[in-house]
């Protein structure tokens, strides 16, 4: 992958879960991230198709519960992958002792492992560390360097994600497999397959290792199908059409295949060298050189080195650097291991290695006496390749080329360069070679016929169609087909080397095929035909367009007229309304910040009261804790002392026995050597009475009693001894009994004293945790203070800028007042003269002045009419006054209307009745103190702190709020307070 491209997403994912759910997963990776495992490091891909890592794993765990991988199963599955993820942070170092030996860096890392496998922590670090050889029928245990134990590391690593992949195959297979999911399987002789194969692309980089090799050569495997399917097809499509396919020349890898799988190719000669017991790298390459300097897709340059060696491919040339291909080509995964895998608690790890351990050992032998199982990395490669080619050989193939237009991944650009390449690589342009080597083009019948007829002079006739063959698709249209293109492609007619003509086209059954260069000339011709009939086109469709076009902007013009006539009435509508709204809210913040100043001073004398209560509080507690803490102190030295002078006393008997046990083992030793000197002089005698001959003297044969009578005397002693001795022991056994006994009652005392010590400890809790209680309080109380000052700072600040907006919405409500009286006296003017403009047009028609028109009017009527105008002005200016108010009233919160309001928000009337109407019920009045006005019910009665200052702390039965005003029985008191 790329370097801003990852793999292994489902570690990513694991690692992005909810702590709940890693925590249930396992407790290890609980707080974990990227950087807490080796194997996966920080990433910057943090989205992937526009999804989060965490997005990724619920949508990966509700996809594997479809196929049955769920609760006990699922977690089994993810502790599985955690153990891959903590096989990477086992790390080894030298042993300091040793240089052949290692030791594990991280002994917590080691416990990890341990603990997510379910195996003892000795057992897997003996795996880890060392290695069993087998000699014969002899085994042994060998110590590995940190370099080689690191090896083991990743190969088992390796191992079990495999066959947890492995595994994961298996479960989706049967998940949608037929044989198990289709009601009536027992009854299908034998079901469809369709399969999907994602191939590896052909890579070419800086450094080529071991792994591109690989996969180059299944590359090359499947692009010798690929042509070859192609080439086939190409060759039945001709046959069925009819048409003589000459000579077709492409591209064949059988050389190289040749290369690296053939009997001396560079599979077999890594294998050799795997086995050999000196191999190494540089004489591999060397090898492959030499056997195979013949063949031309092994390039061997002056200036590569030892380890270097270039295979010209399909896609292009390719230089490999063999370094590690020896290491890497074994596949050499310790017993240890894996028998350490096969003790795992984990049921998936063990089961699968298990069965992958004994399919290793039930493996027959392949030649050399070597197994299957010890095949070696590529030639397992090269089995499976084998398998797969043999399985796609009894399959109809389609082919999917996927093209990546550029690096970005940035839409609506093409990267020519890049694209080619990945066609180059694809095997796509020499499939186009193949499909091109005869006749580039090809169309149907149908087709061709309907593009090109119109290429045709108005006098020219085809042969009538047999629309019958031509709907079953045979050759009806082939004659027209053939008639239309003879005319067309006259000038492209040549003779060859026989004489014969050669067309530009050949007609098959049901397809044209078109030489070099036929078709593009038939599409040029065919848009230039096209490109005279198209300019009449646009100019029908350019004139339907500019009518449109008009015909909408006359709409919009008509639109936005209407609509900037009903803005400017808006406007003025508006203008009016935020006059009367801002009047009424300087009212509101007038009488608001008295109350806030009185809700301030009643909140900091209940924050004294709490800190004075608290600091009491405290007090008493530690002067108890003090208390208890010397009385726990005296009745332990009380207990104590009696019990340490009896141990003093039981030390000094302890001792006194000891001497005495001392003096007759000694005692003891000393008979013993006595015995056995004398049981020695005894055994000479004896000897030398053995050897006396018949002609010795008398007094050399009584010479032996004396030493018997001193054996005798001996031996009394050493009786005596003993008695003394079983006396001691009688003795001894009794004293021990004693001290049992007094051991077994010191034992009981030591439970009780520990009984007692544990309820003092509880009672120690207990205390604590009322201290901790009191804290979090005193905490809670000094937040609370924070806030309602933080509050109070903000709720200022918001006043003064109401303050300032107020005088500004004054200033403009004057300038607004004296422009309408301005409209109103012009109004006035225009309406008188249009009233004089009325009369004198009225005494012309009735042939009269003026002033005798109006002394037929009477006076009283013309007062009424004054009036009457007068008194709809001043309605008109009513109603609106009237509604802004309402509106605004309905906006204020149900708090400020009280429990004891009788006449709700505006009491006897808050614009109605005298000139100073707001003065009348509620804000003339004492704050708080009325029954009727704008606060009525806030303060009245019990009021905002009813219950709280009266009464002891947390005992009063109204609550914090009290009964009437901010709420009634309120959760922060309440019956029994906090």
């Amino acid at each position: 992958h790329e370097p801003n491209e990852r793999a292994y997403h489902a570690f990513y994912q694991i690692l992005a879960a909810s702590e709940e759910e890693k925590a249930e997963i396992w407790g290890g990776l609980k707080g974990t991230d990227f950087n807490s495992f080796h194997y996966v490091g920080e990433t910057d891909t943090l989205k992937i198709e526009g999804k989060t890592d965490g997005e990724k794993y619920s949508m990966t765990r509700d996809a594997l519960a479809v196929v049955g991988v769920k609760d006990d199963r699922f977690k089994t599955l993810m502790r599985a992958l955690c153990t891959v993820l903590q096989l990477g942070n086992v790390d080894f170092n030298t042993d300091p002792s040793d240089d052949e030996k290692c030791v594990v860096a991280s002994e917590e890392e080691l416990g990890k492992l341990s603990d997510i496998m379910g195996v003892d922590l000795d057992e897997v670090r003996s795996a880890v560390t060392t290695r069993t050889i087998t000699a014969g029928r002899e085994k042994y245990k060998v110590p590995l360097k940190a370099d080689a134990a690191r090896d083991s590391r990743n190969a088992f690593a390796k191992e079990i994600y495999q066959q947890i992949f492995d595994w994961l195959v298996r479960v989706i297979n049967d998940a949608t497999s037929a044989d198990f999911n289709y009601g009536d399987a027992q009854d299908v002789e034998e079901f469809g397959i369709i399969g999907l194969l994602d191939i590896f692309g052909f890579e070419s980089f800086k450094v080529n290792r071991y792994e591109q090799l690989c996969i180059n050569y299944a590359n090359e495997k499947l692009q010798q199908k690929y042509t070859v399917d192609i080439f086939r097809s190409v060759q039945e499509e001709y046959e069925f059409e009819g048409i003589e396919l000459g000579e077709v020349a492409f591209a064949d890898n059988a050389d190289v295949l040749n290369l690296v799988e053939g009997k001396l190719g560079i599979i077999a000669v890594l294998n050799e060298e795997c086995v050999r017991p000196n191999g190494n790298d540089s004489a591999f390459v060397s090898k492959v050189k030499s056997l195979n300097k013949e063949s031309t897709c092994l390039i061997a340059e002056r200036l590569h080195r030892p380890t270097e060696f270039a295979i010209s491919h399909y896609a292009g040339k390719v230089k490999y650097d063999a370094t590690h291909f020896v290491e890497k080509n074994t596949d050499n995964l310790p017993q240890d291991l894996i028998d350490c895998a096969c003790r795992s608690t984990n049921e998936l790890i063990s089961t699968e290695l298990k069965a992958a351990a004994e399919a290793k050992a039930a493996a027959p032998s392949t030649g050399r006496g070597r197994k299957k199982g010890g095949m070696t990395v590529g030639t397992k490669f090269r089995s499976q390749l084998t398998s797969l080619m043999h399985n796609l050989s009894t399959t109809r193939t389609r082919y999917i080329r996927c093209i990546k237009p550029n690096p970005e991944k940035v839409p609506e650009k093409m990267n020519l360069k890049t694209s080619n390449e990945q066609l180059l690589c694809a095997g796509v342009i020499s499939a186009v070679k193949v499909t091109r080597s005869a006749f580039p083009n090809r169309l149907m019948h149908n087709t061709a016929l309907e593009r090109f007829r119109c290429l045709l002079p108005p006098e020219a006739t085809l042969p009538d169609v047999d629309e019958a063959a031509a709907a079953d698709g045979g050759t009806g249209l082939r004659p027209a087909v053939e008639a239309m293109l003879d005319d067309l492609l006259k000038k492209m007619e040549k003779k060859d080397a026989a004489g014969e003509v050669e067309k530009g086209y050949c007609c098959g059954k049901t397809r044209v095929y078109f030489r070099l260069g036929a078709l593009e000339h038939l599409e040029s011709e065919r848009l230039a035909a096209l490109g005279v009939l198209a300019t009449e086109i646009e100019k029908i469709a350019r004139g339907f367009t500019a009518r449109s076009k008009f015909l909408k902007l006359k709409a919009a013009a008509i639109s936005s007229q209407a609509f900037a006539r009903g803005n400017l009435a808006k406007i003025h509508f508006l203008r009016a309304r935020e006059a009367e709204i801002t009047m009424a809210c300087w009212v509101r913040c007038l009488f608001s910040g008295r109350e806030l100043v009185r809700l301030r001073r009643k909140r900091a004398a209940t924050m004294v009261q709490t800190c004075i209560r608290i600091l009491l509080a405290r007090a008493m507690f530690q002067k108890a804790r003090r208390a208890s803490t010397l009385i726990q102190k005296i009745v332990r030295g009380a207990v104590q002392r009696p019990k340490y002078r009896q141990m003093i006393k039981e030390a000094e008997d302890e001792a006194r026995v000891n001497s005495k046990i001392a003096a007759l083992q000694k005692r003891l030793a000393e008979a013993e050597m006595k015995w056995i000197q004398a049981d020695k002089k005894r055994m000479e005698a004896e000897k030398k009475a053995e050897g006396m001959v018949p002609g010795v003297p008398a007094a050399a044969a009584a010479a032996p009693q004396a030493p018997a009578e001193e054996e005798k005397k001996d031996q009394q002693s050493d009786k005596a001894l003993m008695d003394e001795s079983a006396e001691m022991l009688e003795y001894l056994r009794k004293e021990v009994f004693q001290l049992r006994s007094k051991n077994y009652l010191l034992r009981n005392d030591l439970n009780q004293m520990k009984e007692s010590y544990h309820s003092l400890q509880a009672h120690s809790a207990s205390v604590e945790a009322s201290y901790e209680a009191l804290k979090q309080h005193t905490s809670y109380l000094s937040q609370q203070n924070k806030t309602l000052t933080f509050q109070s700072t903000r709720e200022k600040k918001d006043f003064h800028e109401v303050k300032k907006a107020l005088n500004a919405s004054r200033f403009n409500y004057q300038s607004e007042m004296k422009k309408m009286e301005q409209d109103t006296n012009t109004k006035a003017l225009l309406h008188k003269a249009e009233v004089s403009r009325l009369k004198s047009e009225l005494a012309k028609e009735r042939g009269c002045t003026v002033e005798e028109l109006e002394l037929d009017i009477p006076e009283q009527q013309q007062e009424e009419k004054k009036e009457g105008e007068g008194e709809a002005e001043k309605k008109k200016l009513s109603s609106i006054t009237r509604a802004a108010f309402n509106r605004d009233s309905a906006s204020f919160p149900s708090v400020m209307e009280g429990d004891e309001d009788e006449e709700g928000y505006s009491g006897e009337g808050y614009f109605q009745r005298g000139p100073r109407p707001y003065m009348r019920g509620g804000f003339q009045n004492r704050w708080g103190q009325q029954r009727q006005g704008w606060a009525g019910g806030y303060q009245q009665r019990q009021g905002w702190g009813g219950g709280y200052q009266q009464n002891r702390w947390g005992q009063q039965q109204q609550g914090y709020s009290g009964r009437g005003g901010y709420g009634s029985y309120s959760s922060y008191g309440g019956r029994g307070g906090d």
